[in-house]
């Protein structure tokens, strides 16, 4: 079995590629510029993960409105043509989506009604709903993961990162509203593992995946502060979601996932190597 996974430079693609056997990764640039770099992979049997979607550090950048269409979509349905005209095996196919896609939803449920707010998570719930239906127009077996606030491996994104980085450089850490929305928080190192179980599951169309715990950065800079780590802060006022955690009992009763890596542990980690 072929892991074939696309979006090559994606944190999670890379630290899948480390955990799983047999990972072909795949740049969406390559597919956009020349599709049939995947002819390699016809007749065999093959996974597909679709990490593609616009710089998670230029989310907001629509100043190249093609562009940004283009890898968050555009790759998603030239893959999903070339397969079908080309006859590939498909086993299964896994979309890594967003937590994003659930709007100002308190405890995301995966049968709640999803309401995106922002671009991002409106091209997000675009592919999901794109992934769906070609899957079960040409029964092939798919998941679509919404992960909810990930950190950890080759991270430059997150505002855990951005946390770290003040605490190593002693950078201003800027933070929104005093740091009092709530999110969940899971490690890459999870998601990861997660992932491995979803690949040999069936009939499991949409899950969440985080850890069903509420963290807020306030409480991390305080808890920071009691081990004598004081950081720069500048605080700003903007519209936001105020609290995002997954109900994540599906998680727990179809994979059986119920330890997760602790984000203050995991910091206080980080700070000391």
């Amino acid at each position: 079995m072929i892991h074939l996974i696309i979006g090559k430079e994606s944190n999670l693609s890379r630290r899948l590629a480390k955990k799983l056997d047999n990972v072909v990764l795949v740049s969406a640039r390559d597919i956009l510029d020349d599709i049939t770099v995947l002819n390699l992979y016809v007749g065999q049997k093959i996974n597909i993960i679709f990490n593609n979607f616009q710089t998670a550090t230029k989310l907001e950048d629509v100043s190249d409105p093609e562009r940004y269409i283009a890898y968050a979509l555009g790759v998603t349905s030239k893959v999903l043509t070339y397969i079908k005209e080309n006859g590939f095996a498909i086993h299964k196919i896994i979309y890594t989506s967003s937590s994003s896609v659930y709007g100002n939803n308190i405890l995301c449920k995966e049968s709640d009604e999803i309401k995106p707010m922002s671009l991002h998570a409106t091209l997000k719930a675009t592919n999901e709903k794109l992934i769906a239906q070609y899957c079960i127009e040409n029964s092939i077996d798919y998941t679509i993961a919404r992960i909810f606030n990930m950190y950890g491996g080759e991270d430059h994104f997150s505002v855990i990162s951005k946390l770290l980085a003040s605490c190593r450089d002693g950078s201003v850490f800027t933070v929104a509203n005093h740091g009092s929305a709530i999110r969940d928080f899971i490690s890459i190192e999870d998601v990861v593992i997660i992932y491995a179980k979803l690949l040999e599951l069936k009939n499991l169309p949409i899950i969440n995946v985080g850890t069903g715990e509420g963290v807020c950065i306030k409480n991390m800079i305080d808890f920071l502060k009691i081990h004598n780590i004081s950081l720069d802060i500048n605080n700003i006022f903007k519209e936001e979601i105020k609290m995002s955690t997954a109900d994540n009992s599906l998680l727990v009763q179809k994979l059986n996932k119920t330890l997760f890596i602790c984000v203050e542990e995991y910091l206080l980690e980080q700070i000391k190597l």
